[in-house]
């Protein structure tokens, strides 16, 4: 008789996350794990959401409601509405990841907390790329992500498409700069199978994408 595993995923926008979550289980590959998911900003009005907007020198965030549309957020003052549905989820789940790759150092999980960032940032720097290029949403995360991935490669070229609004053609030009990378990372939940797919062509270099990455660890933990 098979024990049905559950994972708790959190993202700092809404639930469902229907552009996300079908691909992480369909790494996840098994009908023996529950997928429960939980958003900062479920139970927010967009007047509310509106008010969590980044102000000058904030850590900005950028994520997608209910409705598809693309939002961005100050990182700070959505810490504890994410430690909210981390604490409900570790009462049913069995363990507990993120979708997104800010970086979250506060938060605190009576589970294992998986963090796409985290992952990101190892696996590349296992991989010891001379030249990193790295995607992102919004250009006020360029700065940030540079300091983030300094201690990955020496020659870090950070270009930024949104997933959410952002067009192939427009990611497909950003592949082509990155061409002389030796490694491409899409330094965003949002990014998918099919940009990583656009990138991986465009370039003609490996790409990792975090929401099949976060799947293959968690799938990793849960195995029986």
């Amino acid at each position: 008789m098979s024990t049905v595993k559950r994972v708790g995923l959190v993202t700092i926008g809404q639930s469902p996350r229907v552009d996300v979550v079908p691909e992480i289980r369909d790494v996840l590959g098994s009908a023996d794990i529950e997928i429960v998911e939980c958003g900062a900003l479920d139970k927010l009005s967009k007047d509310e959401v509106a008010r969590l907007a980044p102000r000058e020198g904030e850590y900005v965030l950028v994520t997608r409601l209910r409705d598809g549309s693309e939002v961005r957020v100050a990182r700070e003052r959505i810490l504890p509405l994410m430690q909210e549905c981390i604490d409900r989820l570790e009462l049913s789940v069995d363990v507990v990841g993120l979708l997104c790759t800010g970086e979250f150092p506060e938060l605190r999980s009576r589970k294992l907390l998986v963090e796409p960032s985290d992952l990101l940032v190892k696996v590349a720097e296992s991989l010891k790329p001379s030249k990193l290029g790295v995607v992102v949403p919004d250009p006020a995360q360029i700065d940030l992500t540079r300091r983030k991935w300094r201690g990955v490669a020496q020659d870090i070229k950070v270009l930024s498409v949104s997933p959410y609004t952002g067009t192939l053609s427009e990611l497909r030009r950003a592949a082509e700069e990155l061409s002389d990378r030796d490694l491409i990372v899409l330094d965003c939940i949002g990014f998918s199978r099919e940009a990583k797919k656009v990138v991986a062509t465009a370039s003609g270099k490996p790409v990792l994408i975090p929401r099949t990455l976060l799947g293959r660890v968690l799938r990793e933990l849960l195995e029986v």
